[in-house]
């Protein structure tokens, strides 16, 4: 589903939701006149809301549209920098929801850039958040982007936006050499195992060329989600490190990590052969991203049905299962290992809108 970046265009490729472990059930306040959003309380103590809690509790304000698994990642993956200095940018605006969600999860300190298509996009710039105009496949507007608007480095870099693979690799290539130790660069929406040869192989080649480099710590990909993280060494943020739970083991062949994956629900597989070399090179992360490929099986359907392509505030999506989805939740690329996340119950792959007020389609 290739749409341009656009604010205006909330598109059918969302990144996928899998629900397997228990939704944390931290309330959130939001103010409707301004839409500022109240720390959670929970008994004595005050604390900023967990991604999957800002968006299960958002009605009402600006429109917001993620598939849960893309909630759970970030948690996993930045929850820990809730009230650090982040310096995030956002890739599609759409109609401004996850502008407040990064302000609500990381806080005041916080600063955030949107970027877009849609000039429509500007109401959202206030103090703490800049909005850039023009198209992410444009090469000159990350230069002015990085010359002008953000010359510190970003930590996090999230891509949601025109979902082209041709975006995506632009995206990647200009926002990775500007993002601090221990950042994130994060592309949603690689709907289809199209995106293999027109996305994944190039990606495979530009990363193993940071991990040449010194830069590159570990590659993660969910369901239609790729993360890349740099390595950490002088970051200016906590440590940001996954936790593995369930049951492990340890094997040494593809064909022993396929026999294991049924035997281990709720667990994860670790894969490590001395013999293969480091697994951030070109051929190995290719092969990795091909292996798992139907991990972006996209077989959607909407309620009500065609709302996808309108600006509804009411709409759900949901992804019919291919077995690998059904069965692996992610998998996770590190130098000398790779990790197999195995999944605990039934995989529920969904996306709810949240929000009332969202921006038309079309210009």
């Amino acid at each position: 589903m290739a749409l341009r970046t656009a604010c205006l265009l909330a598109s059918l490729a969302l990144a996928s939701g899998i629900v397997l472990r228990g939704q944390n059930s931290t309330l959130v306040n939001k103010q409707a006149a301004n839409s500022t959003v109240v720390l959670a309380v929970k008994g004595n103590s005050t604390q900023a809301p967990t991604f999957e809690g800002f968006y299960a509790a958002t009605t009402t304000g600006p429109g917001i549209w993620k598939w849960s698994n893309a909630l759970h990642a970030y948690q996993r993956h930045f929850g820990a920098w809730s009230g650090q200095p982040v310096n995030l940018a956002e890739v599609g605006v759409q109609s401004g929801g996850s502008m407040l969600m990064w302000k609500a999860v990381f806080g005041a300190s916080a600063h955030l850039h949107g970027l877009d298509i849609n000039p429509a996009c500007t109401q959202f710039v206030d103090a703490q958040t800049t909005v850039t105009i023009g198209d992410q496949a444009d090469v000159n507007m990350w230069n002015g982007f990085f010359t002008s608007v953000s010359p510190t480095p970003l930590d996090i870099l999230i891509d949601d936006g025109g979902h082209e693979p041709q975006q995506m690799l632009v995206t990647l290539e200009q926002a990775y050499p500007h993002t601090n130790p221990g950042g994130f660069v994060v592309i949603e929406d690689i709907h289809g195992q199209n995106y293999i040869q027109s996305f994944f192989t190039p990606a495979a080649s530009y990363l193993a060329a940071q991990a040449q480099a010194g830069t590159l710590d570990s590659v993660h990909v969910y369901p239609f989600l790729l993360v890349a993280q740099k390595v950490p060494t002088g970051s200016p943020l906590p440590p940001s490190a996954l936790a593995f739970t369930g049951q492990s083991v340890v094997v040494s062949s593809f064909e022993q990590m396929w026999a294991e994956v049924p035997k281990h629900p709720g667990g994860h597989i670790i894969l490590e052969n001395p013999g293969w070399g480091n697994f951030h090179t070109a051929q190995g992360l290719t092969n990795f991203f091909a292996l798992f490929g139907s991990l972006h099986d996209f077989a959607q359907h909407d309620e009500p049905l065609g709302c996808a392509t309108t600006s509804a505030s009411t709409c759900t999506a949901f992804i019919a299962n291919s077995p690998m989805q059904a069965s692996i939740t992610g998998i996770h690329v590190y130098a000398t290992r790779l990790v197999v996340e195995v999944a605990g119950g039934q995989v529920l792959i969904q996306a709810v809108r949240r929000g009332d007020k969202w921006l038309g389609y079309g210009f």
